[in-house]
């Protein structure tokens, strides 16, 4: 599952919601029943995934409420989390949608509108992804209320997390619907309120994104552009940076930073990362460290298995020192599947690699740069 997937909860005539969500608690049931037999342990299962599959782990750590029915010891989410802006709809906004999609795949009048969906071209079924949200469905059963309230309310499951973002998340949700320069306030205005959709922003709202956005782009702060420039050229305009960096905030590094407050309060263990190595094979100063990139390295992946374009730099030194990165995030991975912490990875040192460091303000978090 990734962000380009459509995702639509057929709620008529039956009432049934958030199938995808109950299917994965079915498969986790599943686990616990037969792990054994493949010599695992019921009691070690970690929930792990990435982007959109980030976004159903933190629905499944919030499932009914946070109830604790044994599917899992441990959860990792990278790119996404329990606070995230899928869970925004109730039942009867969510046919809504659906009507949506059947009109825009010409399907509306259709006397078995799944079976027309089944047999509509996949340019219509692209169209409507793009123009229906993947929201999840408050249901007040599987999802009791919005994910933020129930992170308010202490509602979730209590096990150990790890959970983190990349620098340049936005550069990759923002030239896939680009349309534009960034040239004026208006430019990006437009672009927030078609991002957020039918929920309203007060004024002074959008004043202060416009101010404190334009300043990071600007400014060479932690979590600012990085090695992507703020105004790469008249195709991108001088707003790009801070389109950039709030779509990505608003994705992806709020949710990130109140799940880890959220844990913190509860005095549940939770791990924060943040990457920061641009690929060799995108564009350092538009694209940078953005959505997925840390992949390879999680899953020890040195060889670039699967991508069409290698991320690892031709340059032997350099290389090198990615791929001591690669040793020591995998190992990090494991060391929290096994043992509830990263830091039991025993891989290279920070300073064999010159690539991990370590924040000393907060033992807790960590991140990887070049």
């Amino acid at each position: 599952m990734s962000e380009d997937c459509l995702h639509i909860n057929i709620v008529r005539p039956a009432g049934l919601t958030n199938l995808l969500l109950h299917d994965q608690r079915q498969a986790l049931a599943w686990v616990q029943d037969n792990i054994a037999q493949f010599r695992g342990d019921p009691s070690h299962v970690t929930l792990m995934g990435e982007s959109a599959g980030a976004g159903s782990i933190g629905f499944q750590l919030l499932a009914h409420g946070g109830r604790d029915d044994g599917l899992f010891h441990v959860a990792i989410a990278e790119s996404g989390g329990p606070f995230s802006v899928y869970a925004f709809r109730n039942s009867s906004q969510r046919q809504s949608d659906f009507d949506k999609v059947l009109d825009i795949t010409d399907c509306a009048n259709a006397t078995d509108s799944l079976a027309c969906l089944r047999k509509a071209p996949a340019e219509s079924l692209k169209k409507a992804s793009l123009q229906v949200q993947p929201y999840f469905t408050v249901d007040g059963d599987l999802i009791p209320d919005h994910n933020s309230r129930l992170l308010q309310n202490g509602q979730f499951l209590r096990v150990p997390l790890l959970i983190g973002i990349n620098r340049n998340e936005g550069t990759s949700f923002l030239n896939t619907g680009l349309s534009g320069p960034f040239v004026t306030d208006e430019d990006f205005i437009k672009f927030v309120r078609g991002s957020i959709g039918d929920y309203e922003v007060p004024d002074s709202v959008m004043k202060l994104w416009l101010k404190e956005y334009q300043e990071e782009a600007e400014s060479q702060s932690p979590a600012g552009l990085g090695t992507v420039l703020a105004d790469p050229g008249p195709e991108y305009g001088p707003g790009y940076g801070r389109a950039t960096l709030w779509i990505g905030d608003f994705l992806l590094g709020a949710g990130r930073r109140y799940a880890n407050q959220v844990w913190a309060k509860h005095h549940v263990p939770s791990y924060s990362y943040f990457f920061d190595v641009a690929p060799a094979s995108l564009n350092a100063t538009t694209i940078g460290a953005t959505h997925a990139q840390e992949l390879p390295f999680v899953f020890g992946n040195s060889n670039a298995t699967g991508w069409d374009l290698d991320p690892f730099p031709k340059d032997v030194d350099l290389r090198e020192k990615y791929l001591d990165l690669v040793e020591v995030m995998s190992r990090m991975w494991i060391s929290f599947a096994v043992n509830k912490t990263p830091n039991l990875h025993k891989g290279h040192s920070e300073a064999d690699s010159g690539m991990a460091s370590l924040f000393t303000a907060a033992p807790t978090e960590f991140g990887f740069y070049r």
